[in-house]
């Protein structure tokens, strides 16, 4: 089998859990209307999104279109004002947004109703757009009066759920109407963000050029925190995921990589940046079915010396002494804490992490797990052996020992080859 072949069904296994785990769920895309403005860009943005709904996902598609309509306007020599994030609407320029708008639906329409020749795409999917958005006006704020912007009031949730579930793609532009019947213009990454929130939407899948200096995953606290060293531009686009979200999972996307969609739901980090309000990876006691994701875990760790090994039986058999980090239903880390409780001692044991997860206090996690568990069962000491990890743990409260403190079960057994470390700490 040619190298190529291989890495086709090794990325083919790898995303067949992701297929599954998203079925049925609801997404809530942002497309900002630069990626609409690149005829190439767009068609390869509908085929992936096509190929999303093929898989039974729902999707909610919200095109912004600030570009088109800033031109739309100098076209028209109408001069606008900016109250960052939002633009000024006055009477005057609906007429102009209304009509750019309404290219963008239909660009957008005909995009997804293009054949492409691929068999699971040959059919036109519907898109369809609706009065689902109601809008109230932005008001009065700190004395400016933003005139026609506006902001979602209400969403018709059951009528837009019933869309999705009929097999649809519902389109979000950024005009809404309020019940009065008056028109206005909406931020739609505003809006975006109101509409996943009230469907309870799985996902929130945002295209933005503000991923300078942001980490792979952070909580809306952490990225709080983060604000201040980031630039005032950046500050005002992601200020809004500082704040109590009632969404799983914020997948920030380059817009420079329009590819980048099916890499971020199918691999295991993707490209972007995740904010994420659920619990990203979970620690949790080990059980039979995680034995052969330890084993992937530990094996390149027993082949370089760091860890004794171990076969598959004996980690079975002592599989209840195990803890895991588990993150999207792959093992990322695992130790062990094997009691002495005659000598109110316990040996920490096999503490690991995935390389791809390094240096995010994954194992200080774990070992204040194992520490927290110590001392249910009344254990005073932890205790470990260690060939190359003795700073870290040293770092961490331990202190080098003699052989001598071991209890005698486990100085019978030491292994003067390896030569370990005896690390101790009080817990």
């Amino acid at each position: 089998m040619q190298p190529s072949e291989l890495d086709f069904i090794n990325t083919l296994r790898q995303a067949t859990p992701y297929v599954e785990r998203h079925r049925g769920k609801t997404f809530v895309l942002y497309l900002p209307g630069e990626l609409m403005s690149d005829a190439e860009t767009l068609s390869q943005l509908v085929q992936d999104i096509r190929l999303l709904h093929n898989l039974d996902i729902h999707i909610v598609l919200a095109a912004g279109a600030t570009p088109q309509i800033n031109q739309a306007l100098e076209k028209a020599h109408i001069a606008w004002q900016q109250h960052p994030p939002f633009r000024i609407t006055t009477a005057e320029m609906l007429p102009i947004i209304q009509q750019t708008v309404g290219k963008i639906r239909s660009q957008l329409e005909a995009a997804f109703t293009h054949a492409t020749g691929q068999p699971l795409m040959s059919q036109p999917i519907p898109l369809l757009s609706g009065n689902w958005v109601i809008a109230q006006p932005k008001g009065v704020i700190d004395g400016i009066d933003f005139q026609h912007t506006g902001k979602l009031r209400k969403l018709q949730t059951t009528s837009l759920k019933h869309t999705l579930q009929s097999g649809n793609i519902a389109l979000l532009t950024p005009l809404a109407y309020s019940l009065t019947g008056e028109l206005f213009n909406l931020n739609t990454l505003e809006q975006a963000i109101a509409v996943a929130q009230s469907l309870q939407a799985d996902k929130l899948m945002i295209y933005t050029h503000h991923l300078n200096n942001l980490p792979k995953q952070l909580t809306p606290l952490e990225l709080k925190n983060l604000l201040p060293c980031l630039s005032p531009a950046q500050q005002h686009f992601l200020h809004p995921f500082t704040q109590d979200l009632q969404i799983k999972r914020v997948h920030l996307i380059d817009q420079a990589e329009p590819n980048a969609l099916l890499y971020d739901l199918f691999t295991l980090d993707g490209k972007g940046s995740l904010i994420f309000t659920d619990r990203y990876h979970q620690i949790r006691p080990a059980n039979l079915d995680d034995v052969g994701g330890i084993i992937h875990l530990i094996e390149p760790l027993e082949a370089q010396g760091i860890l004794v090994k171990r076969s598959r039986e004996s980690l079975e058999l002592e599989i209840e002494r195990f803890i895991v980090i588990e993150r999207d239903q792959q093992i990322i880390g695992c130790a062990a804490l094997y009691p002495h409780l005659q000598q109110k001692m316990g040996e920490l044991a096999c503490l690991a992490i995935d390389p791809h997860y390094q240096n995010q206090a994954l194992g200080e996690q774990l070992l204040n797990a194992i520490e927290a568990q110590a001392k249910t069962l009344g254990i005073q000491q932890l205790f470990l052996l260690t060939t190359q990890s003795q700073h870290w743990f040293i770092e961490h409260g331990f202190q080098p020992a003699d052989l001598s403190i071991l209890p005698d079960e486990k100085k019978s057994l030491y292994n003067f080859q390896r030569r370990s470390k005896v690390l101790v700490k009080t817990v």
